[in-house]
């Protein structure tokens, strides 16, 4: 199977070689209809929720606001979809969720047509297949309810309009987009990594043939089309590296791993960290129990595993890089241009980042990750939007602006010094 899966790989490759010399005479992009699709990611998910005051930082927005031009969001009313997670304390650590329930209709504009149209949670199977439907049977299907069943089907009555129910993909090609950005296929390995559920991930060549007929129907609209790698998912603090926590606590790594029951390599998952804490306090026993709390509730399952062992981290970094593969393959056979996100992750996870007088990390609150250690911040976002502003400028002669970084962080409430 390993030798089938390269030589797709191989194929992929070679076929799309002489496509990238054709595809770099193209000059200049058509913004006036931009279409963002993909996953919680391109739809401004901060703190485990979509929500009306955070999908505004989200890095779709920040292009359109510094290209000067329309997107149409999905706007969620309070308290967002799931409920936020709000920073209650700092000393000891407490995040909750908001209280209050979703209204029944569950965007502040229903009638509107978005023009991001990013599901959370979605993986490149569902984005090609999955359509709105009343009474969604899981928290994935909820939320591309709210994103693509307004203002059809499921407010037509509301908004007096008729129309199907669509894909993802089949709305991007209905919104007639000059130039989309599309950034699917995380979901396919982040979420069995943080449920546990490792041999859930989406098999090699099964990726190869959805990403493929992706971007077929991309590449049909006529328009320019950006994608997007994934990034190495160790490098999120919602995974917490077990030399950094015995750094964190000031004992050697040898104590913790003694205590906790794990080898040095491994990785603590985040609601791990305080059950972690108690032990080497001596509050309880060790080791670490088999499983902890979802962080989430809106996650599958009723529990994960605290302990990402080093073993299984490398064969999550190892479907990464052949995931990658299979996107810089498909996005040169497409004429599609690639932001390298995994590089500008990969950077940051070593180095930080100095925005002003601030040096950021991607550590759990160093100001890049949201609360729930998955989702960016509204700096961390605005990052992002600029490593897409700086692949249409340099690849496609565009002249659009980067976000000022230093006024973003200035305002942004998960930057420290952090205040509950």
């Amino acid at each position: 199977m390993r030798m089938q899966n390269a030589a797709i790989c191989c194929l992929l490759l070679s076929l799309c070689l002489p496509v990238q010399s054709q595809r770099r005479l193209g000059f200049g992009a058509d913004l006036s209809k931009l279409v963002i699709l993909g996953d919680s990611l391109s739809a401004g998910v901060q703190n485990f929720a979509l929500l009306d005051s955070q999908q505004p930082n989200g890095y779709g927005a920040v292009i359109a606001r510094q290209a000067n031009v329309p997107l149409v969001l999905p706007l969620v009313p309070p308290p967002g979809a799931p409920n936020v997670l709000q920073l209650k304390s700092l000393n000891p650590l407490v995040i909750t969720p908001a209280p209050g329930t979703l209204p029944p209709i569950p965007r502040d504009y229903p009638c509107q047509q978005p023009t991001n149209i990013a599901v959370p949670g979605i993986t490149l199977q569902q984005a090609l297949t999955d359509r709105p439907s009343p009474n969604p049977p899981t928290p994935v299907d909820g939320w591309l309810d709210i994103v693509l069943g307004f203002p059809n089907p499921l407010g037509s009555a509301l908004c007096g309009t008729t129309g199907p129910a669509l894909t993802e993909i089949e709305m991007a090609a209905a919104l007639k987009p000059t130039t989309v950005i599309e950034w699917l296929g995380n979901n396919d390995v982040l979420i069995p990594a943080l449920t546990g559920e490792l041999d859930s991930v989406t098999p090699l060549l099964d990726f190869a043939v959805s990403y493929d007929q992706i971007l077929d129907q991309l590449q049909r609209t006529g328009a320019t089309i950006l994608t997007a790698n994934i990034p190495d998912l160790t490098e999120i603090p919602y995974f917490i590296p077990v030399r950094s926590f015995a750094e964190s606590v000031g004992l050697p790594v040898g104590t913790v791993t003694a205590k906790l029951g794990v080898a040095p390599r491994d990785y603590l998952r985040l609601t791990a960290q305080p059950i972690a804490l108690q032990i080497m306090s001596g509050a309880i026993s060790g080791p670490l129990p088999a499983t902890c709390p979802l962080p989430i509730s809106a996650l599958p399952g009723s529990g994960v595993a605290c302990v990402l062992t080093a073993e299984d981290a490398s064969r999550m970094r190892g479907v990464v890089d052949a995931y990658n593969f299979i996107i810089l393959a498909e996005s040169e056979l497409h004429g599609a241009y690639l932001a390298d996100m995994h590089r500008l992750v990969d950077e940051i996870y070593r180095h930080g980042v100095q925005i002003g007088t601030k040096h950021l990390t991607a550590g759990f609150l160093g100001g890049l990750f949201s609360l729930d250690g998955i989702h960016p911040t509204n700096t961390g976002y605005g990052i992002l939007a600029n490593k897409f502003i700086s692949v249409l400028n340099s690849e496609l002669g565009t002249n659009i602006p980067p976000a000022d970084l230093i006024a973003i962080a200035a305002t942004d409430p998960l930057v420290p010094p952090i205040k509950p």
